[in-house]
């Protein structure tokens, strides 16, 4: 319980310094020093629409006054209005919201159900030539950053073979399944293949010292099956990095959904991030970042926790610390 209160506060540390942080330089990047609602409004504005705006937002209070009444509203899900939109920033970004969260879904979940199987047979045909070409093609994934593997991927199935679309609509997958993958399926793998690159690269390795441990040895003297050793005791005793890497990837995921957003013509959060940094739309920016952020601290707190899960010492050791 003291390790989880403690995780929650560096999880408040952090959420204040990258929003606050973010206000005050969405404020500087505005090009009216001291009229923010002139910058927010554009194009032709009356003085009583600036004032409307500058009364209504809190404007000319101190920044932390505003960040305080912003962060109260986000907390009661009022998450302020998108002044060029002229629609409640909830509103606004929902659905745009839904299709990143698929994106960032499917993509973690295709790289860890096909990095997991490739690094364990890798492990367990070390030093073969399909261990050595699978680390070959894994080098190779690694070394392709997802802009350049979503261009590869639409010249190949979009351009070439046809049999994707080149924009990435957003379709519901219980309103049409099979349009739903057709619509995610490039996206997705232009994601999940560097990431699970990595993953595979990493397991692999952990694999390996694993099963030439001595437990190993000795579980394979006593006529236990390959499979169970491999996926039972191996495993389990390899994830660690894994575990570990899945938190750290995950920003870089959230970094390559942006691009791939864009690259795809997704209607997501990350094309109208890019678009309201550029309209200087305030509210839609910080509301963003914050759910980017909260999402971000809140798995990696779901990695620190599953450790105990994996490896109970490390519960026994939390409890007495």
């Amino acid at each position: 319980m003291r390790y989880l209160v403690q995780r929650l506060l560096r999880f408040a540390v952090v959420f204040f310094i990258v929003t606050f942080g973010l206000m005050i330089l969405m404020r500087l990047g505005m090009n009216a020093p001291g009229d923010p609602a002139r910058t927010m409004l554009g194009g032709t504005v009356t003085e009583d629409q600036i004032a409307e705006i500058t009364a209504r937002y809190h404007l000319n209070d101190p920044l932390i006054v505003q960040y305080w009444i912003w962060l109260k509203g986000m907390l009661t899900l009022d998450m302020g209005v998108s002044v060029q939109q002229n629609l409640a920033v909830s509103t606004y970004i929902g659905n745009r919201v839904v299709v990143t969260l698929f994106l960032g879904f499917y993509s973690l979940l295709l790289a860890l159900v096909v990095s997991i199987p490739v690094a364990v047979f890798q492990a367990y045909k070390r030093d073969s030539f399909r261990d050595k070409f699978l680390s070959v093609m894994s080098f190779a994934f690694v070394a392709i950053p997802p802009v350049v593997m979503g261009v590869l991927l639409i010249l190949l199935f979009v351009r070439t073979l046809g049999w994707f679309p080149r924009t990435g609509e957003k379709i519901y997958p219980w309103d049409d399944p099979v349009e739903h993958v057709r619509n995610f399926a490039l996206p997705v793998l232009a994601l999940a293949l560097p990431v699970g690159a990595v993953f595979s690269r990493l397991l692999r390795g952990d694999m390996v010292r694993t099963l030439q441990a001595d437990f190993i040895t000795l579980a394979s003297a006593k006529g236990v099956s390959t499979s169970r050793i491999l996926w039972r005791h191996g495993l389990r005793n390899s994830v660690f990095s894994l575990i570990t890497s899945v938190g750290l990837q995950l920003a870089g995921i959230v970094g390559g959904a942006i691009v791939v957003e864009q690259l795809f013509n997704m209607k997501g959060m990350g094309t109208l991030l890019i678009a309201s940094i550029l309209s200087k739309d305030l509210f839609v920016v910080q509301a963003l970042a914050a759910l980017i952020v909260a999402t971000v601290v809140m798995v990696n707190l779901v990695v620190d926790l599953s450790y105990a899960v994996v490896d109970p010492r490390i519960r026994q050791m939390r409890a007495l610390s």
